[in-house]
């Protein structure tokens, strides 16, 4: 999120104090304003600076030492170190909290459906996905799906993939290639045994479901007791990884790509680290109402690196970088010095305590500290900062 502070008044060169500390709140501080082109925001702090402990304000002259305080004699002795960082600004866009992925299960025994899993429930590999005629149709972890029986002799990426969760689950004796192999048929039988099926060392088609990875179901599309043909929807499920996904607006898509981190601010406070894994190229056109512009957008989905507990589906926002400067010099924005023949400036802290005011270039803002350059500043350098 951007440290642009809210408050900057550009059009005013006054300060005005608290109200509680029943000082007048109508000094008048001089009118520095900035040569060439500077960002909204930065005037309340890179104007004038307020001291905390006297409430006066910062004026001072490059190379003229410890800047003087309004109303008081103390130079400000709170520090704060120059470092080299990478700054990044943030935009916040609305996004819906879910679960990545979707798959709808189609069933490819005919009979009727014997059991299925609860509603939200997560099923992993080698586990009952569902069950017909009172036997089980097993989840296996792949992205091909299954569509044939499987036998000695038989070749394929379907193999593969059925050797290789026979491995997985302590099923091994035979090298996983795409190959069914007398001794991969050997491994079906204990396998099937395991199940309480027959052991016949074949794997009929439609036993068992391919995906990509544990299934959270969302839906049951064929209820208990109903009869389920080849091709007919038993029940719908997602991942078990958390998504959220942005409608962005097609502006803004030269903010984002895959592989971006950002920050997912929950209904609860929390925030959570992301990582985009894909941005649409369709865009999608929703009308405006009331009389306003047609709205433009494409999806992108963001997988969340953090745990949301129990929060299945809600409302996010979601932070998106909005700009970027990598290896610059920075330093809190309190550290920054109207001063007075102009442009800004920053206290240099010796190493014997003595300051010294040095003129700076001012770059990007952001969460709380500002991009310098000038003054003769290092990383380590210490600097003056209002308490």
């Amino acid at each position: 999120m951007t440290a642009t502070p809210e408050s900057a008044t550009p059009e005013s060169g006054t300060v005005h104090r608290s109200e509680e500390s029943g000082e007048d709140s109508h000094e008048t501080a001089p009118r520095h304003r900035p040569r060439g082109r500077r960002r909204r925001g930065h005037w309340i702090i890179a104007a004038v600076l307020v001291a905390a402990a006297g409430g006066g304000v910062y004026y001072a002259t490059a190379d003229a030492g410890s800047p003087s305080v309004a109303g008081s004699d103390k130079p400000t002795r709170h520090t704060d170190k120059v470092t080299r960082q990478t700054l990044i600004n943030s935009k916040q866009v609305d996004g819906t909290l879910g679960f990545k992925g979707s798959t709808s299960v189609l069933g490819r025994l005919a009979g009727t459906v014997t059991g299925l899993p609860g509603i939200g429930s997560t099923v992993s590999r080698g586990e009952r996905l569902y069950g017909v005629d009172g036997e089980p149709v097993v989840l296996l972890y792949g992205k091909s799906p299954a569509y044939r029986e499987m036998k000695s002799g038989d070749k394929g990426e379907d193999v593969r993939q059925l050797e290789e969760n026979l491995q997985a689950l302590g099923y091994g004796g035979f090298t996983a290639d795409s190959e069914f192999t007398d001794l991969t048929a050997q491994a079906v039988k204990r396998w099937q045994k395991a199940l309480g099926l027959p052991q016949t060392g074949k794997v009929a088609d439609g036993r068992v479901v391919f995906a990509s990875g544990a299934l959270r179901i969302g839906a049951h599309k064929a209820p208990v007791g109903s009869d389920v043909r080849p091709g007919g929807p038993v029940l719908t499920g997602t991942s078990s990884k958390r998504q959220v996904h942005v409608d962005l607006d097609i502006g803004d898509r030269s903010l984002v790509k895959k592989d971006d981190t950002t920050t997912v601010t929950l209904p609860d406070g929390k925030t959570v680290r992301g990582t985009i894994t894909s941005v649409g190229t369709t865009v999608k056109k929703t009308p405006g109402e009331n009389g306003a512009a047609d709205k433009s957008t494409i999806g992108v989905d963001v997988e969340l690196d953090g745990d949301v507990a129990d929060i299945t589906e809600a409302p996010v926002t979601v932070g998106i970088q909005s700009e970027r400067k990598e290896n610059v010099l920075t330093v809190p924005i309190t550290a920054l010095l109207a001063l007075r023949e102009g442009g800004y400036g920053v206290e240099v802290i010796g190493a014997d305590g003595k300051g010294t005011v040095s003129a700076v270039k001012l770059g990007m803002f952001a969460n709380g500290r500002v991009e310098v350059s000038g003054g003769g500043l290092t990383a380590g350098t210490t600097v003056g900062v209002a308490a």
